[in-house]
């Protein structure tokens, strides 16, 4: 067991597969990545249903809410597949599940 520095950044690595989503948290000291936590859960039968795009959001939105209390007020970088999420920057009109993420 390693001792957390809240003053350090957290790294969040997220995915999201046809049947569920996982999460790692971290932080990188010494240019030595220890992982702080792991997570994960299955999708629900609508949730199956999404796209990759959206399930790569849910992830997003997932992780960050489970990972809370180590992450408000700190300094965090996210990872994820940018390839999914990628057009959010340049969506005119994003509607329905994606919406409140891209916010």
């Amino acid at each position: 067991m390693r001792i957390l520095h809240f003053n350090q950044q957290f790294i969040l690595e997220l995915d999201a597969s046809e049947y569920g989503l996982g999460a790692v948290l971290a932080q990188e000291l010494d240019r030595k990545k220890s992982v702080v936590a792991y997570a994960s859960r299955t999708l629900t039968p609508a949730e199956r249903k999404y796209v990759a795009t959206e399930k790569e959001a849910l992830a997003i939105v997932w992780g960050t809410k489970h990972f809370r209390p180590y992450l408000e007020g700190g300094k965090v970088l996210v990872r994820s597949d940018y390839k999914a999420l990628q057009w959010l920057k340049s969506a005119k009109d994003p509607t329905g599940r994606l919406i409140r993420p891209a916010i």
